[in-house]
């Protein structure tokens, strides 16, 4: 077979993932490419060669071809503007049309290599920078008129990588935009070519996760659906797969355990064998969300380490963050308190090395932090599911499986009063997470963000912040609590995801479809008045409850305002809630 030939083989199968083949046939052609003496298909080489190793993770090949594409291409640009030497353009046999042709196609295959590069890297500043050149890179000249549908789809595939990085980074607010173009791009019939084929099934996976991590579970399956039958279509096993697992993600959600097994382990040994580490890991994580759900407290710990160990190996701090999280549940339910909290302060410093961590991601954290204090403290208490750290794995699992909820521990005992002292610690941590998150969603001012917000985000955290104020007997902080949300509003799940208990969300919570920057600037001041109204959007002033004493939570939402920067309230004269 002909070069070109060989190229158009090695593009084949690089849409087909098999990038290991794709790239030793690629290495392969290069000597012989070389002899030929022609810059334009070393061109292609390089460029084929660096968007595999975008795919592979390998940014050291995506940042060296990219590079070598552009000392090449300005070769022929001094050429066609005089400034070459004699040397130079002795060697060149290409007519100024080709060469502008040559200048042309490749200086835009080297600015998509150079903004997936800089998506992947987390530098998603300068890939929105280079995604406005390589937008600004088009002509109507009809000398270029067959570059057309390859601008096209490197254009569309650029905004994918950005989309999926920022996702990538929790930052899915900042994704909208680039996914609204992306929908809009492959949304239509198609030509039936791989590469329009291709980006179906990579932007229809990858919005679909999107939706899945945003709360819009319906708008992912017709995506999913649709990916998977193109996939299917061309016999792309890992597309396929890839889809298994996102529809997987979706059944969790929806507290299908069964769906959720069957479809990861009919996922996992096609992505395993095509070696997609973040993937693999995810898979690894569902493999031990549903282990832990029956009972299986030492094998979800293993397969917890497993998806730890590759999310290292990919440095991606905030993953690593969330997968200790998971783990240090396992920790809890073993009684062994001190490495759940040695595991959360190692993700702590995950966040503090992010650059991409938000103080939401800090407020789920001391949250979680208080989950291990209350657990401490139930232990204390004679809670029957208490782990001993003792225990091994047979007997920790039975205790699991077997416990009944019931404490047994006498009042006024030092137990019970080390207790009280541990779920006072427990509240100092998750009371003022809660009401910190709380607050955003009164200043989100559409109704459905707000929804989301309140039952994905919010919820949770006021649940367990109510759990442990009731448990701690607190009588006076727990009417300060009611009577708070009395006017703020509920913190009730809707019925569907009330069953959802407390270990399954850490890792797998939704995404707010809400820009951290702005969540961060919550208004304090007074709301804009629009006529007369008996409701209001936006916090609330202090509320006072008893005449003889300050407003109601003044510690913890002053806590809230010094950890996260939240207002709970605004700063106008409180309300009395007495006649």
């Amino acid at each position: 077979m002909s070069i070109p030939g060989e190229l158009e083989r090695a593009r084949h199968l690089a849409l087909a993932a098999d990038e290991p083949a794709a790239k030793d046939l690629l290495l392969s052609l290069m000597p012989e490419i070389e002899q030929t003496d022609r810059d334009d298909l070393q061109l292609e080489t390089l460029a084929q060669l660096g968007e595999l190793y975008l795919v592979r993770t390998a940014y050291d090949g995506v940042r060296e071809g990219a590079t070598r594409i552009r000392e090449c291409l300005a070769a022929y640009s001094s050429i066609l503007d005089g400034t070459a030497t004699p040397e130079v353009v002795a060697k060149s046999t290409m007519t100024d049309a080709d060469a502008r042709h040559l200048i042309r196609r490749y200086s835009r295959r080297a600015q998509f290599l150079e903004i997936g590069l800089a998506a992947a890297l987390g530098d998603h500043e300068g890939a929105a920078a280079a995604l406005e050149v390589l937008d600004g890179m088009t002509s109507d000249d009809a000398a270029f008129a067959d570059l057309r549908d390859e601008y096209a789809y490197l254009c569309t595939y650029a905004r994918i990588n950005c989309a999926t990085a920022l996702c990538d980074d929790d930052l899915h607010v900042r994704s909208v935009p680039l996914w609204q173009r992306v929908i809009a791009d492959i949304d239509g019939p198609g030509n039936g070519s791989e590469s329009t084929d291709n980006l179906l099934v990579l932007g229809g996976i990858g919005y679909a996760r999107f939706c899945i991590e945003t709360g819009a579970l319906d708008e992912a399956e017709p995506w999913l659906r649709r990916a998977g039958a193109r996939a299917e279509a061309r016999k792309w096993p890992l597309a396929i797969a890839r889809t298994q697992l996102e529809r997987a993600t979706i059944c969790w959600s929806r507290g299908e355990q069964l769906a959720t097994e069957a479809l990861v382990r009919e996922a996992y040994p096609v992505i395993a064998e095509y070696l997609r580490a973040n993937d693999v890991s995810r898979c690894w994580l569902y493999f031990g969300l549903y282990r832990m759900a029956a009972g299986g407290l030492q094998v979800a710990d293993e397969c917890w380490e497993h998806a730890e160990r590759h999310w290292r190996e990919l440095g991606k701090p905030l993953h690593i963050h969330r997968i200790l999280l998971q783990r240090s549940w396992i920790a809890i339910f073993r009684g062994r308190y001190q490495d759940a909290t040695a595991m959360i302060e190692q993700a702590r410093a995950c966040l503090d090395e992010s650059p991409r961590s938000s103080w939401l991601a800090y407020a789920r954290l001391d949250d979680h932090l208080g989950s291990v204090w209350r657990a401490d403290a139930l232990a204390d208490l004679g809670f029957d599911g208490a782990g001993d750290p003792d225990e091994d794995w047979p007997a920790a699992e039975e205790r699991y499986r077997s416990a009944q909820g019931v404490m047994h521990a006498e009042p006024g005992s030092p137990a019970y009063l080390t207790a009280m002292d541990k779920l006072a610690r427990a509240a100092d941590l998750k009371l003022p997470a809660a009401l910190a998150v709380d607050s955003v969603r009164y200043a989100i001012t559409e109704p459905g963000a707000r929804a989301q917000w309140a039952e994905c985000v919010a919820a949770p955290l006021l649940a367990g912040a109510f759990s442990v104020v009731w448990e701690s007997e607190n009588r006076e902080l727990t009417s300060e609590l009611i009577e708070y949300h009395s006017a703020r509003g509920t913190f009730s799940a809707e019925s569907g995801q009330a069953e959802v208990i407390e270990w399954s969300r850490v890792a797998t919570a939704p995404a707010p479809i809400s820009d951290m920057d702005e969540l961060a600037q919550v208004a304090a001041g007074p709301p804009v008045q629009s006529g007369p109204s008996l409701t209001r959007l936006g916090p609330l002033p202090p509320m006072q409850m008893d005449p003889t004493s300050g407003p109601v939570l003044e510690r913890y939402r002053k806590l809230a305002l010094d950890r996260y920067g939240q207002h709970v309230t605004t700063d106008e004269v409180a309300w009395s809630t007495w006649p």
